[in-house]
Formats: structure tokens, C-alpha cells, sequence
């Protein structure tokens, strides 16, 4: 898991959080709910940190909340350089240090804090987490507001939302440096994304495994059956296991589409060399393909095809398997 699935996670296990009417079953999601904004997160944010109150407005103790929930006090304000209750100084903290997108100028990353303007109280008066980038759209997770699609500064709950990156609530991003902690941030396409490059993937993991993506196929949307598959090509590629469509796994899969593969025709032995007498490496199961080498032997009475198997050559016969 990466810093920034850590940090969703946490966040995504807040989602539908109410506040309280009084300072009393704070950590219930929704006993006790009113609109005094009683919170976990200003109770904790305070003892943790001795910013703010414990009935203050939330939205911004919401995130240093899963910041610290993530990854501790001290990496935390690393990452956010400040605890506060004060959206303003929140932002102000970023754009100190050179690392604040304004709207318009540049295109937020999962993991980031998106920052909105409020028109009614006429400065930055809202804050959340960016989940999700998706073309145009920014997905986010924020504490005090509503289900409301437009901008709600204090509206009592934990919500996922989502609004063009266009949109004039939005201000700007703090663009996180997780690599001040120490984590890297692995770039490429992730669980939750949507669209056309997610859909490239999907294309390329099937001429990988025709039935790999056996619910939705090449649907465009990267979900739990395309994380699935594309983690066990990873393994197949001898590459990291992540999850992520970074440069590395890029360039392997779409090498499919111009290398030819040996397709199994049903379960087939791969061996050390050709011949059915040679050792055992492992099965290519019915219907997986592997890598083709270009070369051939015939013995048996019939053609061994050498493939790449689990990082490794094996040969396998013509009997049980096909050139595609």
C-alpha cells in the first residue's frame, strides 16, 4: 500500500461521520447527531496536536485528522506543515513553500488537498482530500458538508463529492511532497480512475489473458476486477505486485501486442528442455499465454515451442499449445 492508499483508506472509513449536538458519543458515526459540530476530529486534533476546540468548524481538523491517522504527528505535519483549524493558514502553508496549484494552473494528483473559496465568507473557507482525478473532474473526501452537489462549507457530515476542475469554488491544491516521509509515490493509473488511457490497459491485459476481465471486460473503468487482473500479470511479469499501472508494467503489457505468444490449449507441462521426459517447471494453465521465443524443437514426434515461464526459458508442446 502506498502512502496515498493509506491515506484514502483512512478517510474512506470516515465517509457518512456526523456531527454532534453536544459533547457526547463523538466517535459513533451517527448517535447523538446535531449541527453544534461536536467532533472526533476536534477532540483529537486538540489532544494530539493542542490546536483548536472542540466545537469549531471541521472540515480542515478533518484532514490533518487523517493525516495523523495515516502516518503519525510528526510525518503528518511534514506533509501539511501546519495543524490547524483554519482553512487560510492551511493553504497559506503550502503556497509558503512553493507547492500551491491554483486553479487553472496546473492538474492536482490523488493524495493532494484540494482548498475551495468561499464567495459568503469571502476567503478560502473550505477544505478536502483529493481521492480521485479523473479527466476533467476532481473527486474528493471532505468532513462538514453535505451531499449537496455544489459547494457546502457546513453541513454537518463526512462526504465523498466531485466537481469540474473548471469549477469557481475551487482555488486551488496543496500538492502533498509525500517524499519528505520518506514514501514514494508511484505514478501511473490506480483503482478509481476512469477513461480512455484506463481503457488501453484493459485492451492490453486481455490480449494478455483473454479472461482476465471476465465481468466488465474493457469497460474504461479501473475497478476491483481490472486491479485483480492487472496484479497477476505483475506477478506472471515478475514485476512489483502494486496494484498500479506505472512505466515499467506500461511498456511490458503493450509489448504483447507486437510479440507473438504461446497460447496453452489446455493445461500443458512447461520442461527444462524439449521432450516430455525433461523436468517439470510448472503448468501454462488452459487458455494463458507466455511470451514465444522464436524458436522450436521437434522431438516426440512433434514441435516444443520455448517460451519465457515465471522469469525463466521452458518448453512446451505443439500437443497442448498454439503460436497466436
Amino acid at each position: 500500500m502506498t502512502a496515498v492508499d493509506k491515506l484514502i483508506a483512512v478517510a474512506e472509513e470516515q465517509i457518512g461521520y456526523l456531527e454532534k449536538k453536544s459533547n457526547k458519543d463523538l466517535d459513533s458515526k451517527t448517535a447523538n447527531a446535531g449541527s453544534n459540530n461536536y467532533t472526533k476530529y476536534n477532540r483529537d486534533l486538540k489532544a494530539w496536536t493542542g490546536v483548536g476546540y472542540i466545537n469549531a468548524q471541521w472540515c480542515q481538523a478533518f484532514v490533518d485528522w487523517c493525516f495523523i491517522k495515516a502516518f503519525g504527528v510528526e510525518d503528518a505535519k511534514k506533509l501539511l506543515y501546519v495543524f490547524t483549524n483554519y482553512t487560510p493558514t492551511g493553504s497559506d502553508a503550502f503556497k509558503k513553500r512553493g507547492r500551491y496549484i491554483k486553479r487553472g494552473k496546473g492538474t492536482p494528483k490523488r493524495g493532494d488537498v484540494i482548498y475551495f473559496y468561499s464567495s459568503s465568507k469571502g476567503r478560502i473557507g473550505h477544505v478536502g482530500i483529493v481521492y480521485k482525478v479523473s479527466g476533467k473532474t476532481v473527486y474528493t473526501i471532505e468532513g462538514n458538508t453535505s451531499g449537496a452537489s455544489n459547494l457546502i462549507t457546513n453541513g454537518g457530515g463526512v462526504r465523498k463529492k466531485s466537481y469540474s476542475m473548471s469549477s469557481s469554488y475551487i482555488d486551488g491544491y496543496g500538492s502533498v511532497d509525500y517524499a519528505a516521509i520518506g514514501e514514494t509515490v508511484t505514478e501511473g493509473l490506480h483503482r478509481g480512475d476512469e477513461g480512455s488511457a484506463v481503457k488501453k490497459m484493459q485492451e492490453a491485459l486481455l490480449l494478455w489473458d483473454a479472461k482476465c476481465l471476465p465481468e466488465y471486460g474493457a469497460d474504461g473503468d479501473f475497478g476491483s476486477e481490472t486491479e485483480k487482473a492487472l496484479k497477476a500479470y505483475q506477478k506472471e511479469a515478475d514485476l512489483p505486485v502494486t496494484g498500479i499501472y506505472d512505466e515499467a508494467t506500461r511498456k511490458a503489457l503493450t509489448s504483447i501486442g507486437t510479440a507473438q505468444r504461446v497460447e496453452a490449449t489446455d493445461d500443458v507441462y512447461v520442461r527444462s528442455a524439449p521432450g516430455k521426459d525433461n523436468r517439470e517447471l510448472g503448468v501454462l494453465k488452459q487458455g494463458k499465454t507466455a511470451l514465444y521465443q522464436g524458436e522450436k524443437s521437434a522431438v516426440d514426434g512433434r514441435d516444443w515451442y520455448l517460451i519465457e515461464f515465471e522469469g525463466k526459458n521452458g518448453w512446451v508442446s505443439s500437443r497442448y499449445s498454439k503460436v497466436v
